[in-house]
């Protein structure tokens, strides 16, 4: 309309610098590498690592099988405390290690944090690390069979010359290790309180010791490879800590919303 003044709309300046996320960036890692490099990093970890658990295996069941039969006196020992008290406490324990106990408390960590953080990481740090896990169990008792110790075994189904390595310890590891990883790249939780975690497989470890199932090197063995894959997927597919507040997203990391577009 002559002489009428015209309303003019101006776009606010957040608006004009939204930019669409490139698709390339949906997929990179939170820790600033590309894809490819972690996808190799991790591939040359896990065969030295799974090479390492086979080799150690392999000494445990031929060069050092004399000098490991001293390990007997442990699971004598821990047979003569047998008490119905303590049978139930270490069955706890073994239920903690258990397959399906895993699968169901990693899945929910991943999913819940995920969700959290808008952040498919966590899921796939914890795929990853749990596919880890069970391929390091099978090439163990598939390549290194080992006669469970010479005591009374207080679980039933067990496969007689498959002692090495403790599928519940590397399991309740995980459990352990991935709450305290992702506390730890996703919130600010004291060190000295993630730490306390490493009771969980502790607790199975000894557990299993208890009831006759492993003998002490095949329970320390599990630990310490489960630890070692835990820090390098850790260090592959989760954010580092920041010595600020965390943001509302990690920078780098996929949101599910922006995946969903």
């Amino acid at each position: 309309m002559p002489g009428s003044p015209l309303t003019v709309m101006t776009v606010p300046p957040d608006v004009r610098t939204i930019r669409l996320m490139p698709a390339a960036s949906r997929f990179t890692p939170p820790t600033g590498r590309s894809l490819g490099r972690t996808a190799v990093a991790l591939a040359v970890g896990f065969v030295v690592l799974c090479a390492a658990v086979v080799a150690v295996g392999w000494l445990l069941t031929h060069p050092l099988r004399s000098a490991m039969r001293g390990e007997n006196d442990v699971n004598r020992w821990f047979a003569d405390q047998r008490t119905g008290t303590l049978t139930d406490v270490a069955d706890a324990g073994t239920l903690v290690g258990e397959t399906l106990t895993g699968l169901v408390v990693l899945a929910v960590l991943g999913i819940a944090f995920a969700i959290w953080r808008r952040t498919w990481w966590p899921l796939v740090f914890v795929g990853v690390l749990d596919a880890g896990l069970g391929l390091f169990y099978l090439a163990g008792t598939e390549l290194d069979p080992r006669q469970r110790p010479p005591v009374r075994i207080l679980q039933s189904g067990l496969v007689p010359n498959a002692s090495f390595p403790s599928g519940h310890t590397g399991t309740a590891t995980a459990i352990g290790g991935v709450l305290a990883a992702l506390l730890w790249a996703y919130t600010r939780v004291a060190k000295a309180v993630l730490a306390l975690l490493v009771v969980v497989p502790a607790y199975t470890m000894v557990s299993r010791l208890y009831v006759g199932a492993h003998h002490v090197s095949d329970v320390v063995t599990a630990f310490l490879y489960a630890g070692l894959w835990l820090l390098l997927c850790t260090r592959m597919l989760l954010p580092a800590r920041e010595s600020g507040p965390q943001p509302g997203r990690d920078a780098g990391s996929p949101s599910l919303s922006n995946v969903a577009r």
